[in-house]
């Protein structure tokens, strides 16, 4: 009796111990099973350790084995914890330090949830801690890589450099401090100019197939410059010829040229104040000749007038009517060039000139000799 109570026991011992084992090593049944591929694994991952996800054990590490490109983990997840973790999951290897026992921790990234994650399903470790044993091997190639003579040449070199000389680089560091200090207000301005100058690249950079054309033009003009260059030099030497010609004229005659340029100011000055009328007289007389050529025969050998007396206006008589140069009133152009009946006859213009054809009053000609030859002297009309 005894003996069966003890087999019994030994029975209940063994059941528990597998289960606590197969528990641990997470390979009871039902288990979703997940693939983890990673470029290492590291140190002190092994079988059994956690899988979380939020803080929340969701399962344990099955098996770690190496393939060529890394390791690859095999994860059991509890049904119900699998229920909730998303098929695009990320999963990442860490530990609590950096010589502590790793283990897994999955994240889902944000957006929304897509379906639960499948069994049989492979996904990529983003992140595995840096352990020791990393430090210390990129610390290993760094020194196969430096030649340690070398390294302290160049370490010996710097020190002798710096001895010495604390205060004067300490006394940069502060006047570069100061320089950025007065810099970072202008940074925004540095912005915009940057920015500006973005802008005036991209107009260059619009412009660049005219500019191009340009030079592509100027290249033929070079050509045919080079081409002429004998032309050129004849041409640079008759000018030279000409040059010392001209400045022997110019300077025998200097002071008349001043004198005839001197005399011509008023009256250039004037041509220039009337220059309007006289354009507009000129465009007249044009417009008469073309009128007036198909009236006067229009055949250009001949021309075909009729002719009358008309009566004219009072002579000038001496010492009232002496010339006086004093009009004034600027260029009056009035309907010309084109006129219309309306404007036949013009205006008469009173101008201080010495002698005003309507002074008396009289506004039309009119007869009033004393005897016929004095109206043929000029007595006729007043």
């Amino acid at each position: 009796m005894k003996k069966l109570a003890a087999l019994a026991l030994l029975l209940v011992l063994a059941a528990s111990v597998f289960g606590a084992y197969s528990s641990f090593r997470g390979l009871g049944a039902g288990f979703v099973a997940v693939g983890i591929a990673t470029d290492r694994a590291g140190l002190s991952m092994n079988p059994g350790a956690m899988v979380k996800m939020n803080g929340v054990e969701v399962g344990r590490v099955a098996t770690v084995s190496s393939t060529e490109s890394g390791a690859v983990l095999e994860l059991r997840l509890t049904p119900d914890a699998a229920a909730s973790v998303p098929s695009d999951v990320r999963a990442d290897i860490v530990s609590t330090t950096v010589f502590g026992a790793k283990f897994v921790t999955l994240s889902a990234p944000v957006g929304p949830v897509l379906e639960p994650i499948r069994d049989g399903a492979v996904i990529t470790a983003d992140n595995v801690t840096v352990e020791t044993n990393t430090v210390f091997e990129s610390l290993t190639s760094v020194l196969g890589a430096v030649e340690p003579h070398k390294l302290e040449s160049t370490l010996g070199s710097l020190s002798t450099a710096l001895r010495g000389r604390g205060e004067v680089i300490g006394g940069s560091i502060d006047d570069s401090a100061e320089v950025l200090a007065a810099l970072a207000p202008r940074v925004s301005a540095m912005q915009d100019d940057i920015t500006a100058t973005a802008d005036t690249a991209e107009i260059y950079a619009q412009a660049a197939p005219d500019l191009l054309s340009t030079l592509e033009n100027l290249t033929t003009t070079a050509d045919t410059i080079s081409s002429t260059s004998e032309v050129l030099d004849r041409l640079l030497a008759g000018l030279t010829v000409l040059g010392g010609e001209a400045d022997a004229v110019l300077a025998e005659n200097e002071h008349g040229i001043e004198t005839v340029l001197d005399l011509l100011r008023p009256t250039t000055s004037l041509l220039a104040e009337y220059s309007p009328g006289l354009t507009c007289f000129i465009q007249g007389v044009d417009v008469a000749r073309g009128l007036a050529e198909p009236v006067s025969g229009g055949n250009g050998r001949s021309m075909l007038l009729n002719s009358t007396f008309l009566l004219g206006t009072a002579p000038y008589t001496y010492e009232e009517n002496l010339p006086v140069v004093a009009a004034t009133g600027g260029p009056r152009c009035g309907a010309l060039p084109q006129l219309n009946l309306g404007d036949v006859p013009a205006p008469y213009v009173v101008a201080e000139t010495g002698g005003n054809d309507f002074d008396g009053g009289t506004t039309a000609p009119s007869i009033a000799p004393d005897s016929i030859l004095e109206f043929l002297v000029g007595g006729g009309p007043r």
